[in-house]
């Protein structure tokens, strides 16, 4: 299954950037230097991490937060520096990208349902 997964993600990742060269080996590689790397800032304090647990999370509650985050960033950058809009993109980016995952996770389930 995890099998299955990986070569899902490297597919989309071609996909969207025919460019790069995406193997499995290249994923590991950079999932292990990414965790070797929030491992070391975790423990010097250097990054602050957030769990966000969406197990209860409905279609709507997914979208109403991820267009609420959305505004919210897109006030950064209206309205404070492009230092403030950089940390809290830091912040929110990820999230808005989880959440975007998440939907369109969402949306291939209910057409599989179909």
């Amino acid at each position: 299954m995890l099998s299955n997964e990986l070569d899902s993600i490297i597919a989309e990742l071609q996909t969207q950037m025919p460019e790069a060269s995406v193997t499995t080996s290249s994923i590991a590689r950079y999932a292990l230097e990414k965790y070797v790397s929030d491992y070391i800032a975790k423990r010097d304090g250097t990054k602050i991490f957030i769990k966000i647990g969406t197990e209860g999370a409905t279609d709507d509650g997914i979208k109403n937060l991820y267009n609420l985050v959305s505004k919210m960033l897109d006030d950064t950058k209206e309205n404070y520096s492009q230092s403030v809009h950089y940390m809290v993109g830091e912040i929110l980016e990820p999230l808005m990208m989880k959440m975007a995952r998440l939907m369109k996770l969402k949306k291939t389930e209910v057409k599989a349902n179909e």
